[in-house]
């Protein structure tokens, strides 16, 4: 009976107190001070990497001034709230990484398209219709530009110029990659100016993803016949209406 009461003491107070004194020990000479904090994107939107690197770079340096305060001791709640600052983050995720490093995973926003705000600098668009920080044109993402002042003054305009491109396919003739600018008429909806030809191609709003194959095939058509489009009219109910260069 008294090994056994022995064994209890030994196991549920002296040892515990033991491993507790020793982290205490370890704490205070210095053991989890911060060395490194480590930031990794997760699922980062392709082709956007000039517009991550410095915002990640710009992180990193912000996080720099934790280097040398104990792991042990810092409030993960505390920089959750300066990461929360950080626009162009989506989601993160903060841990201790033992026994020396701060482990951020970062979700960054992908940027749909661009805004030319004045002065020339690009404001990136995300999902919802929300500006980010304006950036250099050497920052800015392989996205459409939308040309208006009414993108300027209506998120809501915005939300809807994303819900349409989004629709459009991510690669072929008429994709987001063919898309130079995007504008919107009160009246005819969306038009869009592909990059390749300068050509105007009038999309709407509705059934985006059934008038953009039909776009792609008749730009597929005009490029075979080496014809030299002006204005592609895909907003009707069966078929799209081409103008030429030559045409009044």
């Amino acid at each position: 009976m008294k090994k056994l009461v022995l064994k209890l003491f030994l196991g549920f107070i002296v040892i515990p107190a033991a491993l507790v004194g020793t982290f205490y020990y370890l704490n205070e000479h210095g053991f989890f001070n911060i060395e490194k904090v480590e930031v990794v994107l997760e699922n980062p939107p392709q082709g956007q990497e000039q517009f991550l690197k410095p915002n990640v770079d710009a992180l990193e340096e912000l996080l720099a001034k934790y280097k040398g305060e104990s792991l042990w001791n810092i409030k993960l709640k505390t920089v959750s709230t300066e990461l929360k600052k950080q626009e162009w983050i989506e989601n993160t995720q903060i841990s201790r990484s033992w026994p020396a490093t701060l482990s951020l995973r970062v979700r960054p926003y992908e940027v749909k398209l661009l805004y030319m705000a004045k002065g020339g600098k690009l404001v990136p668009i995300i999902k919802n219709g929300e500006f980010l920080d304006a950036i250099e044109a050497k920052q800015a993402p392989d996205v459409a530009i939308l040309d208006g002042d009414a993108f300027a003054k209506k998120k809501e305009l915005r939300k809807k110029a994303v819900d349409v491109i989004e629709q459009i396919p991510a690669q072929g003739s008429f994709s987001r990659r063919t898309i130079s600018e995007v504008r919107y008429d009160n009246k005819e909806g969306f038009w869009m100016t592909l990059i390749k030809s300068g050509t105007q191609v009038k999309i709407g709003e509705e059934q985006v993803a059934l008038k953009a194959a039909r776009v792609s095939r008749v730009v597929d058509y005009l490029e075979t016949k080496q014809f030299d489009a002006r204005v592609i009219d895909a907003d009707l109910s069966k078929k799209v209406l081409v103008r030429l260069r030559k045409d009044p």
